[in-house]
């Protein structure tokens, strides 16, 4: 990853950053680091001693694991002006995952005394991380649903709707493959589901972006009662 300028930008927008002590918020700024990561660029390794909490200023980073036949599953994601990684650090252990950019990404990295030192000190910091830590909760226990019980198109329409943080317009610049690790499905059935929503008026398809252009109806298709899977339906 190259060196990128001081980090200013995702600081001056970050929650927890304005709460912190004058004294606080100077070794901060004076300890973090921001740097670009390509497409593909590994921010953070599988086994690595976990040596930083990692910020999105821009992008798109996914957590994901790949198995020894090279096959990859996708755990988690951290989309711009998030925070994650801090489980590992917490419970000071290796990273059990990469964090990879899924797009050109600007990542802003926090080293772990810092992170001690502002666990230990200041109260609004911990509520941030608790807070943190029960989002992602959420959204991993609601991933775990839709895989579990949901149609293969309910699925791909909650997925969305997680990554777009509700927001109609949004476009996702997720290449197919990296939606269909976090659906747990395959490249085929993620496609047919897309058309299908596309043909909804849900979404639209443009390459690899995924325009969506009804979040309240997406958020809804991805929330039906009928939309339970079928026992024998092919995933």
């Amino acid at each position: 990853m190259k060196p990128a300028p001081p980090p200013t930008a995702l600081l001056d927008r970050t929650a927890w950053f304005a709460t912190l002590e004058p004294a606080q918020q100077a070794l901060v700024r004076a300890t973090l680091v921001e740097k670009d990561a390509a497409i593909g660029e590994c921010v953070a390794r599988v086994g690595e001693a976990a040596a930083h909490w990692i910020g999105v200023d821009s992008g798109f980073l996914q957590m994901s694991v790949t198995a020894a036949d090279g096959s990859e599953t996708t755990l988690h994601f951290l989309r711009e002006g998030e925070w994650g990684g801090e489980g590992s650090m917490l419970k000071r252990e290796q990273r059990r995952y990469d964090v990879i950019a899924v797009r050109t990404s600007r990542v802003c990295l926090l080293p772990a005394p810092t992170f001690e030192l502002l666990l230990a000190q200041s109260v609004p910091f911990n509520n941030f991380l608790l807070n943190n830590l029960n989002q992602r909760m959420g959204t991993v226990t609601a991933l775990l649903e839709a895989s579990r019980m949901l149609a293969p198109d309910m699925r791909v329409a909650r997925c969305l709707s997680l990554l777009a943080q509700g927001d109609d317009g949004d476009a996702l610049a997720l290449p197919q493959h990296q939606l269909a690790n976090l659906c747990g499905l395959s490249r085929q059935r993620t496609n047919m589901a897309l058309r299908a929503l596309r043909a909804d008026g849900l979404v639209q398809l443009d390459g690899p972006r995924i325009r969506i252009v009804d979040f309240a109806g997406l958020a809804s298709h991805g929330a039906k009662a009928g939309g339970r899977r079928k026992s024998g339906r092919a995933a």
